[in-house]
């Protein structure tokens, strides 16, 4: 490559036709090798089944999706690129730092924090887009979990503008409340009419009207010193009423029913089976079972309905198929047309689960839970 001061040579200048070739080698150059650095490469390995032989696999490890360019085809080829320069809609969408995740229909809904935003991959339409309405008195600061409502209107829990904005089916900003309360919330849940928020400041959930933010009630404190909310950061809705909540002081999980009884709880602090280092998101499938990820262990546990650890998946190691610092998690029962070409034909899904990483380059990590084919 010509120096820098080469281009003043005996008095005269580098003629601009050959300047012009040479920029565009560079550029070619360039691209090739960022676009070789930005590719995923990912061994193949076969399957990987959780737990490993010679157990009975009961988790495969199927894909991920960290960028635009998981989902979407490009539309224009690198040298048109250089020429006439890409578009907006054509450049590369990445997530950074994903936390909440939720599924509604055929698409998928995260939350970036440190982006600050909330991502919308639409896999029917293979469509990777931002919430629309993330301008003016909707935008956000620091969103951190999700959920939507039977009308695909979402709630957005944000912890640095301590309220839940709530935007259209359409994306568009609707409302946010919230702030009045003086809380700090890190996670949401809707049912019916009732939105449950919780709050990691006052340690508990408030129970609020869907429609209008107004408080209601709230639960999780008053349930004594071994059962009361801690450090409460992870919520979810069970199939038979309940909710429970994870907590990072104790390490364990909550169950309390809407008028804030205590139903059970299981987990302590700890590194073995069915034990915690630092609990975060949690799921509950159509089966009332129980998924929790543990950013310490950098794993999901699986749950019965009576606190009993059934499998964890997703430990470090592997070439493909591990955590690397996992955050939320969502269970559904659809979806598998989208996924069913990473199935080994071996086995027979029952169920997807997502994990977002916030490291790595698997930020959405997709996983399905069945069995071996009889």
């Amino acid at each position: 490559m010509i120096p820098l001061k080469s281009r003043f040579y005996g008095g005269r200048i580098l003629n601009l036709s050959r300047l012009a070739f040479l920029s565009v080698m560079v550029l070619l150059c360039v691209l090739f090798l960022s676009g070789c650095a930005g590719k995923r490469v990912t061994q193949d390995t076969g399957p990987v089944f959780f737990p490993p032989p010679p157990n009975t696999p009961r988790v495969q490890y199927l894909t991920s999706i960290s960028t635009s360019r998981d989902l979407e085809a490009r539309k224009k080829s690198s040298l048109s690129i250089i020429v006439i320069g890409e578009l907006d809609s054509e450049r590369t969408k990445p997530i950074i730092k994903p936390y909440g995740i939720e599924v509604f229909g055929n698409t998928i809904y995260v939350c970036d924090s440190m982006a600050t935003r909330v991502a919308v991959i639409d896999l029917e339409k293979r469509q990777f887009d931002f919430l629309k309405g993330d301008y003016g008195f909707g935008k956000l600061k620091k969103p951190i979990s999700l959920a939507l409502d039977s009308e695909k209107n979402l709630y957005v829990a944000d912890t640095v503008r301590r309220e839940i904005v709530v935007y259209g089916p359409s994306g568009n900003f609707l409302q946010a409340f919230g702030k009045e309360y003086d809380m700090k919330p890190v996670d949401v849940a809707v049912d019916g009419d009732f939105l449950y928020v919780l709050d990691i400041k006052n340690h508990e959930v408030k129970i609020l009207d869907r429609k209008t933010g107004k408080l209601i009630d709230s639960a999780g404190r008053g349930l004594g010193p071994e059962y009361s909310l801690s450090l409460p950061i992870g919520l979810a809705l069970g199939p038979e009423g309940g909710l429970y909540v994870t907590n990072i002081t104790t390490g364990k999980v909550v169950n309390i029913d809407r008028d804030g009884h205590l139903l059970g709880s299981f987990g302590k602090l700890g590194d073995g089976f069915g034990e915690f280092g630092r609990p975060k998101g949690i799921a509950v499938d159509s089966k009332n079972r129980i998924f929790v990820v543990d950013a310490s262990h950098q794993n999901v546990q699986m749950f019965n309905s009576q606190g009993q650890l059934l499998m964890f998946f997703g430990d470090p190691g592997l070439p493909v198929g591990s955590m690397n610092l996992p955050a939320g998690v969502t269970v559904v029962d659809g979806m598998l047309n989208y996924f069913q070409k990473y199935v080994d034909p071996s086995f027979e899904v029952e169920e997807l689960i997502f994990v977002t990483n916030q490291f790595g380059n698997a930020k959405i990590a997709v996983y399905a839970l069945g069995n071996p084919k009889k």
